[in-house]
């Protein structure tokens, strides 16, 4: 009886839980949580605020699924992809405009490749209004560039 509850006492149950990632506009920094960041799930405040990526959980012994394309066929919406796509520019803009951007280059590309990325599956779902992305990523890839010679 005593080993049992000694036994139980160190009995340890695996935990999960989904992980949720997002990029702070303010520090430039990574963000990881097991809970959504306030704005997650309203679309109203998901506007302006940074793309959240959710990282499902895999249960103990699980292995882990293979790399996929960071945007496929079933990534979802054409809605959906527009909305991811124009949330990754919103954050190329506001990682661009940020005094300390020098330093902040490695999540400004990050960002910048996380749009393509997008865009280019948007292309392909939508052909007739890749003139009209590739205009507005145009517009963004100015201000990058002018935060950059401001920065110099």
């Amino acid at each position: 009886m005593k080993y049992s509850l000694l036994a139980a006492l160190f009995l340890t149950f695996p935990a999960s839980a989904d992980l949720y990632r997002w990029i702070d506009r303010e520090s430039g920094s990574v963000k990881f949580s097991s809970t959504p960041p306030p704005w997650f799930g309203d679309p109203e405040r998901e506007r302006g605020a940074p793309a959240v990526e959710v990282i499902p959980s895999r249960g103990p012994g699980t292995p882990p699924k293979p790399a996929a394309p960071e945007v496929s066929p079933q990534a979802g919406s054409k809605t959906e992809l527009e909305r991811r796509w124009r949330n990754a520019l919103q954050q190329v803009t506001a990682i661009a405009e940020r005094p300390d951007i020098d330093r902040l280059v490695p999540q400004l590309q990050e960002a910048v490749r996380t749009a393509e990325a997008l865009s280019a599956e948007l292309n392909r779902i939508d052909p007739g209004g890749a003139a009209a992305r590739e205009r507005e990523t145009q517009g963004v890839m100015e201000r990058i560039r002018r935060g950059l010679q401001a920065a110099r």
